[in-house]
């Protein structure tokens, strides 16, 4: 714990400390505090319904259902009691909050996650199910049930019960799991199998890529939920998969992932590629949209799937908006100054991560910042 306090610090005094000159682009924001509170806010989701926001805090208290229009608290629950913090998502109607357990620093990153999750009453706050060390959990789309990955196995948890109703074994998975939004597939990361490179005709005269991606890339394959039937396997290689997502509109799959430490080719700083795949053919697409986030960046689609907005870090922390079809950044969001701010104002400033949701309408974006809201008014066509 003193080693990740003294890391918190020095970065905080870092930023502090850094040249104001900061680049800053499209600053039409504002600053307000949910709470006296003063615990960085570690998570942020808005509810399926679009009326209120589950914000997470480090130390692991509290987590605030907020009511973002009228900004005030609806209720709260110490909940997760995790260090730092939590990721926090909402169930498909509502029901349910999902917590996962963060970490400022990942001691293992070429290994495959083990954290905590907690499913929690989003009406009463009660623990509905807690499950240890495995490597990600999804509520299924009819709030039935939790869908739990460790190891080489899949868990099928009944939430009513608590009970495991069903497992099935996925060879060689790693990180990630997601459902559809219809509830039809479920879709795993794992890496390839020899016999499968060994097919690949790009690899049938090159040995030494077939061993490269033996041991470096993975795959994303496609089940049937009903009978767990295979689907697909999506015709692309990816780095270490740390988060799979589904669009709201089932058509895309957005993969989260970070290269192995050796087979990473940027001469600094953390990579981070949210790549999109085409969810009806489950087929690779080429839009991919970058990231040097120091954590797991957050990324969003708009509501009207216009923009792709993910957080990155130059000088400091940022925010972009990204054209959701060519991928091209359309406005940026430089955090440096706010930070500055922050401090002169004897507010707790951010330590780094970045939460944030488009509202209602897409014409802003609201984020964590330290222990802070920040809503940033995107800028429309024609405005600067």
């Amino acid at each position: 714990m003193p080693c990740i306090r003294t890391g918190l610090f020095s970065l905080l005094l870092a930023i502090t400390f850094a040249h104001a000159s900061a680049q800053q682009i499209n600053a039409d924001y504002e600053k307000f505090k949910v709470s006296d509170n003063r615990f960085i806010h570690s998570g942020l989701a808005m509810s399926p319904d679009q009326q209120l926001l589950a914000i997470a805090c480090t130390q692991g208290f509290p987590l605030y259902i907020y009511d973002f229009r009228n900004r005030q608290i609806i209720r709260q629950f110490d909940v997760g009691n995790w260090y730092a913090g939590a990721r926090v998502n909402w169930s498909s109607n509502g029901r349910y909050l999902l917590l996962q357990q963060l970490y400022y620093l990942d001691f293992s990153p070429n290994r495959d996650r083990e954290v905590n999750f907690e499913v929690i009453d989003a009406a009463t706050g009660e623990r509905v199910l807690r499950l240890e060390k495995y490597h990600d959990v999804k509520i299924t789309p009819d709030e039935r049930l939790a869908v739990a990955l460790t190891n080489d196995a899949l868990e099928f948890y009944e939430l009513k019960t608590g009970r495991i109703a069903e497992r099935k074994t996925i060879k060689d998975a790693t990180n990630s799991l997601e459902i559809s939004p219809d509830g039809k597939y479920i879709a795993v990361s794992h890496r390839p199998s020899e016999a499968y490179l060994k097919n690949d005709p790009q690899f049938r005269r090159n040995p030494k890529a077939l061993k490269f991606n033996l041991k470096f890339k993975q795959q994303i394959s496609v089940y049937n939920a009903s009978d767990f039937s295979f689907v697909a396997t999506v015709n692309d290689y990816y780095d270490n998969v740390y988060r799979l997502e589904w669009s709201a509109d089932g058509k895309e799959l957005y993969c989260l992932s970070i290269p192995y430490t050796k087979a990473a080719t940027a001469a600094s700083g953390r990579q981070n590629f949210i790549s999109v795949i085409d969810a009806v053919n489950f087929k690779s697409t080429r839009t991919v949209f970058p990231s040097n986030s120091n954590y797991e960046p957050a990324f969003r689609k708009s509501h009207d799937g216009k923009y792709m907005g993910v957080v990155s870090w130059g000088k400091f922390p940022e925010l972009r908006i990204h054209d959701a079809v060519n991928g091209k950044v359309l406005h940026r969001f430089e955090m440096g100054s706010r930070v500055l701010e922050g401090i002169s104002k004897l507010d707790f400033p951010s330590d780094g991560r970045v939460f944030f949701e488009f509202l209602p309408g897409d014409q802003a974006i609201l984020a964590t910042f330290g222990n802070q809201l920040l809503q940033w008014n995107i800028p429309q066509d024609g405005q600067e």
